[in-house]
Order: structure tokens, then sequence, then C-alpha cells
């Protein structure tokens, strides 16, 4: 009997959506009981760089959706550092305050915002803050309550500092949606949305009050509509 290894942090965000960590060879049994039609992998590198994983996509029909964050920074020509005055004070360069930017939640949601996308397996590296920062942000489009949302990111992160605090929280972007029906939109992602009436020119929006003050939800433009 084969064992089922879940990836490490694996759960279920909505139905037919998990999230976790990077997948190694011994998890593939347990994905494949998921019955997988996408991964989307937060990653630096696309999933199919490993031999492994690419086969395990090919003969099981999964694709692989890459939306490169936390890119590594590529070593320089060895030659010219040695080459470089040692005198010369080095300039540290400041670390990112939050991993990742909100155009990553954005591709992400216009990707998930598809029920034909499902099921599907979403991870980082280590499934821990790349994939909550992400999470953290789709849920309000469930209408989580910020408590409720920092208490999940805290499930999978030891702690949440000030910056990635506030990257959950200032996270209301109006996002295009292109090409889709609303019969094909999953149910979990609420239809705030705002719309274009081409033929006349004129906007309309539809936008919900949050403890009195407007416009702290992140919105959904159907060009479709």
């Amino acid at each position: 009997m084969t064992s089922l290894v879940t990836p490490l942090q694996f759960n279920i965000v909505q139905f037919d959506l998990y999230r976790g960590s990077y997948p190694r060879e011994i998890n593939l049994p347990f994905l494949r009981s998921l019955r997988l039609k996408y991964i989307l992998s937060l990653t630096p590198e696309p999933l199919t760089n490993d031999p492994v994983m690419a086969k395990f996509c090919e003969d099981n029909g999964i694709e692989n959706i890459h939306i490169e964050c936390c890119k590594k920074k590529e070593n320089k020509d060895k030659d010219k550092d040695k080459d470089e005055d040692k005198s010369k004070p080095k300039i540290k360069k400041k670390k990112k305050p939050v991993p990742i930017e909100y155009s990553v939640v954005i591709e992400c949601v216009k990707f998930l915002i598809d029920r034909r996308h499902y099921p599907c397996y979403m991870h980082c590296s280590n499934g821990e803050l790349v994939t909550s920062l992400v999470v953290a942000c789709l849920r309000k489009f469930s209408y989580w309550s910020t408590v409720s949302i920092l208490n999940e990111f805290l499930a999978y992160n030891s702690s949440i500092n000030i910056h990635e605090r506030n990257f959950i929280e200032q996270f209301h972007s109006e996002i295009e949606i292109d090409n889709l029906d609303l019969k094909d939109k999953v149910p979990w992602i609420s239809l705030q949305h705002v719309w274009w009436k081409k033929e006349s020119e004129i906007q309309n929006a539809r936008s919900t009050k949050i403890n009195g003050i407007p416009g702290m939800l992140p919105k959904l433009k159907f060009n479709s509509l």
C-alpha cells in the first residue's frame, strides 16, 4: 500500500484549492490523489525546471502556472569581483520589507477566480510567508475580518511584522478580469465589482462599506459585462 504524505504546511484554502510547500517526490502519491488540474507556483523558478516534477505533471495532465517572485540574485562575474578594489566600502542594499508585490496577488486572483482552474495546488518554497500573504489578501474577497485573516496567517508563521500587516490591510486594488463569464466565477470570491458600459461611456461602481469606511476592499472589474 502506497503511503500518502502531504507537503509541509498543507491545508485546504477553499473547496478544491489547496496550499502548501514546494512538493517533493515523497508527496507525489498524495498530490495524485487530489486529481489536480493545475499547480500554481509562487517561486523564483518554474516547478517544471525540476525533471521529477515535470514528469509528474506531464503524466497526470497537470498544468503548471508560474508566477515569479522572490527571485534570487544572479551571481555576477566572479573575475570582475576579484578585480574590484577591496578598499572600497561595500554598500548593503536594503532588504525588501515584504517578499512580494501586489502584482503577484493580482495575478493569483485573475487565475483563481475561474472555477475551470480547479482543483489547484498553490505553493511557495516553504508554504509559509509568500503563500500566507497571498491567501490573506484572497480572504478579503470573502469578507473575512482582519482578526480572522491575521489569525490564519499566524497559523503558518511564527509572527507578523508591521510591513506584512500593512501589506494585507492596504490591499484594495481594482483588478480587471477579462474574458470570464460570470457563471465560471468561483462562489467564494464575492461579486463586489466595477464595470464599464462602453456604448454610453458611463462608469458604474458598486462598493461595500466596512465599519463605515468605503473602499477598503479590493474590487473586480469585469470587462465582459
